[in-house]
């Protein structure tokens, strides 16, 4: 009687299968990250939508925005008055040199802040804008990291880009102030300096850094 023999893979027919399952990953790799960091700057937008919301709301309830030593200072300022009492709103998704959140709200501060110590937030606050400037070339906000006229490595998403807020509500993303179409743009021109746009507001950009 005839036994049929089952035979396995040879060790070239081994290498042909995981060649082609390398090459296939090499496609789905890339594109899932690319998903994913859409998806956590989908997020990211909208933190900052909501704090540009709240900045607009302050601004026209009260005239002005307060001056701080710091983001966070400026932040429980906020949170003390009735905005943006959540903390997780100024951490990006994703971001690796962000702080833990300890707690969820900001205000009322109890034994410490509400962020992991020594670290720094996603975003930076400007505080002390004056009154009477024009919300739509305003300045409040934007993703820690900036050097110069582009984001650096540090950055939340690195050399990539990072968010500017705007007293209006409007968020945009930019990746090169000295070459993204429209710059940023103030009563006189355009201008490729997020500090001199910042100070013609009379405002400060706030050390994004958590207390020790």
């Amino acid at each position: 009687m005839m036994r049929c023999l089952k035979r396995g893979f040879t060790l070239i027919e081994l290498i042909v299968v995981i060649s082609v399952i390398a090459i296939l990953m090499s496609f789905v790799l890339p594109a899932s990250q690319r998903a994913l960091l859409s998806a956590r700057k989908q997020q990211a937008r909208a933190h900052m939508q909501q704090i540009a919301r709240a900045y607009s709301t302050y601004y026209n309830e009260v005239g002005s925005i307060p001056d701080a030593t710091s983001s966070v200072e400026l932040a429980e300022k906020f949170a003390a008055e009735g905005f943006l009492n959540n903390a997780n709103l100024f951490i990006y998704p994703g971001d690796a040199q962000a702080p833990k959140v300890l707690r969820e709200t900001i205000f009322p501060v109890r034994n410490g802040h509400a962020w992991e110590s020594n670290k720094e937030l996603s975003v930076v606050l400007v505080g002390n804008i004056v009154k009477n400037v024009n919300p739509a070339t305003t300045p409040i906000a934007y993703t820690r990291g900036i050097e110069g006229n582009r984001w650096g490595e540090n950055a939340p998403y690195g050399s990539r880009g990072g968010f500017i807020a705007f007293l209006d509500g409007n968020v945009r993303w930019y990746t090169d102030l000295a070459q993204d179409e429209g710059q940023l743009t103030t009563e006189e021109s355009c201008s490729a300096d997020l500090k001199h746009v910042i100070e013609l507001s009379g405002g400060r950009a706030l050390s994004p850094k958590t207390p020790h």
